[in-house]
C-alpha cells in the first residue's frame, strides 16, 4: 500500500518554478514605484493633495477593473506580493488593514482579495466574515504564518477560499490565485435550469487531463444551481474542494507521482514525471470517475482514481501545523474545512465528500 501523502498544494500540475534571484530582482525593480499603488490604511501618510482611496479607486478605467487586492499590515510583505503578482500579469492594488480594504470595496470590487490574517484592529477572520455577508462571490485567499493553524482553519470554514503558508508566497501565490480565479469561473459559468428539479445524480469519467477539472466542475455547479443549493460563497469552497480532490486522484493517485518531487530543482522533475506517465503504461490508461447524488438538502460527491492508493492512517489532524504548513496537508486541510463529512476507502483511492444546506435541516440521501 502507498504511503504517500496524498493531498498537494493546488494547482500542481501546471505551477510553475521560479528562481529566489528572479523574485528578488522583481521585487526590488516594482519597490522603487511602491507609492504608486498603495492606495490606503499604509504607514505613508498621503499627500494633501492626494485622492482618498474611494476617490482613486473610482477614477480607475473601465478597462482596469479587473485587479487584485493585498491586505497586511507589513509593507515588505505587500510589496513582495504585489511583485511577484505584477510579474504574473496581475493588476494590484494594497492596503495596509482590513478596514482599508472595506473601503476600497466600494469604489471598485476586486476580482480576488489576498489578506493576512492576524493584523491590528480588524483581523483577516473578521475580514472573511465581514465579506461573506456584503461580498459572498468575491474570493479571499489568506497569507497565514506558522502558528496561525487554527484561526486559517477557522477561516476556511466561515467563507475563505483558499490559503498560502508565508513561507510558500513565492512559489504558490500566483498558482492559488489562478487556481481559484479558475474555479470561481467555472461557478460563474453554470446557468440555472430545471426549477422543478428534487434530485440529481451525474456520474462522469475523466482521463488524466487536468484542464478538463474547471469543465467538470461547472457541470456539477450546474446541477447545485438547479436544485438551488448553496449560496455564491459556499459553491465557490465546493468548487475549490473538488479542484483539491480531482487533482489529487489524477496526479497522485494515478499517475504516482511523488508531491516530494516539486522540492528537485524549482519543480522540473516533477513536470517531467506527469509528463512522462501520461504516455506510459499502466498510468495513461487508468481513468478518474466522479459522480454527485444531491437532493434539496444536501449533495454528495464522490472521487475514485484507479492508482494503488495510499494509507489513510497516515492523514492525521489536518489542522496541525505539519499540514497546514506543508504541501501534503494543504488539500485535505480545505476539504475537511469545506464539506461538512469526509470519508476515505481503506484502499485510499476514494474520498466521499457531502455538503448538507443546514445541519439542522439536513436530510440524509438513501
Amino acid at each position: 500500500m502507498n504511503s504517500m501523502n496524498p493531498f498537494p498544494p493546488s494547482g500542481d500540475s501546471n505551477a510553475s518554478g521560479q528562481s529566489d534571484a528572479q523574485d528578488d530582482s522583481r521585487e526590488r525593480e516594482t519597490q522603487d514605484d511602491s507609492h504608486q499603488h498603495e492606495v490606503a490604511g499604509d504607514s505613508k501618510k498621503p499627500d494633501a493633495d492626494e485622492p482618498s482611496v474611494v476617490d482613486t479607486l473610482g477614477d480607475r478605467p473601465s478597462g482596469d477593473a479587473e485587479y487584485l487586492l493585498v491586505v497586511d499590515d507589513s509593507e515588505t510583505a505587500r510589496h513582495l506580493m504585489r511583485s511577484i503578482l505584477e510579474a504574473d500579469g496581475f493588476a494590484v492594488e494594497t492596503v495596509a488593514d482590513a478596514e482599508s480594504a472595506l473601503a476600497a470595496l466600494h469604489a471598485a470590487t476586486p476580482i480576488a482579495i489576498i489578506t493576512d490574517l492576524e493584523m491590528p484592529g480588524m483581523s483577516g477572520l473578521d475580514l472573511v466574515q465581514t465579506l461573506r455577508g456584503t461580498h459572498p462571490s468575491v474570493p479571499v485567499i489568506l497569507s497565514t504564518a506558522k502558528g496561525s493553524e487554527d484561526i486559517a482553519a477557522s477561516a476556511l470554514r466561515v467563507g475563505a477560499a483558499s490559503y498560502v503558508p508565508k513561507r510558500d508566497v513565492r512559489e504558490n501565490l500566483t498558482v492559488v490565485v489562478r487556481q481559484v480565479l479558475s474555479t470561481g469561473e467555472a461557478v460563474r459559468s453554470a446557468q440555472a435550469v430545471g426549477r422543478f428539479a428534487t434530485r440529481s445524480g451525474i456520474e462522469l469519467s475523466i482521463g488524466n487531463d487536468e484542464t478538463l477539472v474547471p469543465k467538470v466542475i461547472s457541470r456539477f455547479e450546474m446541477a447545485l444551481l438547479e436544485l438551488d443549493l448553496f449560496d455564491d460563497g459556499e459553491r465557490m469552497q465546493i468548487a475549490m474542494a473538488l479542484d483539491e480532490a480531482l487533482l489529487n486522484a489524477i496526479v497522485h493517485g494515478n499517475l504516482e507521482v511523488p508531491s516530494e518531487l516539486r522540492e528537485v530543482d524549482d519543480g522540473v522533475a516533477y513536470h517531467d514525471m506527469i509528463d512522462q506517465r501520461r504516455k506510459q503504461a499502466p498510468y495513461k490508461d487508468r481513468r478518474v470517475t466522479i459522480s454527485l447524488d444531491a437532493n434539496r438538502d444536501q449533495a454528495v460527491f464522490v472521487v475514485r482514481d484507479m492508482g494503488p492508493g495510499y494509507d489513510p492512517e497516515c492523514l492525521t489532524d489536518a489542522t496541525d501545523e505539519e499540514h497546514i504548513e506543508g504541501f501534503g496537508g494543504r488539500g485535505m486541510l480545505m476539504i475537511d474545512a469545506f464539506m461538512d463529512e469526509v470519508r476515505l476507502n481503506d484502499c485510499g483511492n476514494e474520498i466521499v465528500m457531502i455538503k448538507r444546506r443546514g445541519e439542522a435541516d439536513s436530510t440524509p440521501l438513501d
